[in-house]
């Protein structure tokens, strides 16, 4: 009985052997595709978007089953296209998403990215302007009579009860470095976390007023249109909680995020790698939040408010449908 017993386990061993060594026709477990999505950006690629690559390099996104397709332009263009759905997101301030809906352009705002409105009125510092109130008499150079940082530079005197007619306010694209080191503006409008940078680095004092610490407006953040929330939800939420999760590594890890960051754009590092390190120091304080991702009611009325008042929309805005914190992690 004990040799029988014996063959047989020999001859079953044998067999699942030579099955084990013969080929299957079995088919082999495969990730599953993922979803091709465009996020229309701001301007160009550099160090400020980090959080992005970030989420990226470090497979966030594709744990949400999304594979990230930059379509890199103008603010207005994400709403655009976001708005007639050729574009499942794109990164906005909470003006445009105002302004697109007192138009019937059905764009919802779903994560904040920037906590602020990132927009200042830089001087040198041997001009003393260091309230808005300085800039009655003087001559104030802004990027353009339009976008996010025209609509900071209204919140500011509105805030302030001061108007355009106080001072003297000169269109001058771009230069605003330039012109301040030039002298032929007094102040000038800018990113917080740009142009004040380089002109730091420039061994250049200067005065910053901070549009934020006045006016209530909501910053840089996630937006996509209705027909994405009602079809795809959980592509939005997916989406919103790559992107935190890339934000909050960012936050912690900003040496590891910058490396990062110089791989996707690589005029970030050599030359520039001091203004690089000194923009993405100048940006975190203004990704930080409670919560992130997630905004106020109380700024999208305030918001709307002073656009309605301002005249930059015509009608009253409905901000409950504007904006939502459902898909905030």
């Amino acid at each position: 009985m004990y040799k029988l017993f014996s063959f047989a386990l020999a001859a079953l061993m044998a067999n699942l052997f030579i099955a084990a060594c013969a080929p299957s026709n079995a088919p082999t477990p495969t990730a599953a595709p993922l979803t091709p999505v465009t996020l229309v950006m701001g301007y160009i690629p550099n160090v400020q978007y980090a959080p992005f690559f970030v989420a990226e390099e470090k497979g966030y996104f594709a744990q949400e089953g999304i594979q990230v397709n930059y379509n890199w332009g103008f603010e207005f263009d994400g709403v655009k296209l976001v708005g007639a759905n050729q574009a499942e997101f794109a990164i906005v301030t909470g003006d445009q998403i105002l302004q697109a809906r007192s138009q019937a352009v059905p764009i919802v705002y779903i994560g904040n990215w920037y906590n602020a409105f990132p927009i200042a009125v830089v001087s040198l510092a041997e001009k003393n302007i260091k309230t808005p109130q300085d800039l009655v008499g003087k001559k104030v150079g802004l990027p353009g009579l339009f976008g996010a940082s025209y609509t900071a530079w209204r919140a500011l005197l509105y805030a302030s009860g001061l108007n355009e007619q106080d001072m003297t306010v000169d269109n001058i694209g771009f230069t605003q470095a330039q012109a301040l080191s030039q002298g032929t503006v007094d102040a000038a409008v800018a990113y917080a976390n740009n142009e004040p940078v380089q002109l730091e680095l420039a061994g250049k004092k200067i005065n910053s007023i901070n549009t934020w610490e006045y006016a209530q407006l909501v910053g840089n953040g996630v937006a996509t249109n209705e027909a994405t929330l009602k079809n795809h939800p959980d592509l939005a939420r997916g989406f919103v909680r790559a992107l935190t999760r890339g934000v909050q590594d960012t936050i912690n890890n900003p040496d590891e995020a910058l490396q990062i960051a110089i791989r996707r754009v690589p005029e970030a590092g050599g030359a520039n790698l001091e203004t690089s390190q000194a923009v993405l120091r100048a940006s975190i304080p203004l990704w930080k939040n409670t919560r992130l991702g997630e905004t106020r009611l109380a700024d999208w009325q305030a918001m709307e408010k002073f656009m309605r008042e301002a005249g930059f929309i015509e009608t009253n805005v409905d901000v409950t449908k504007a904006f939502t914190n459902d898909y905030v992690p």
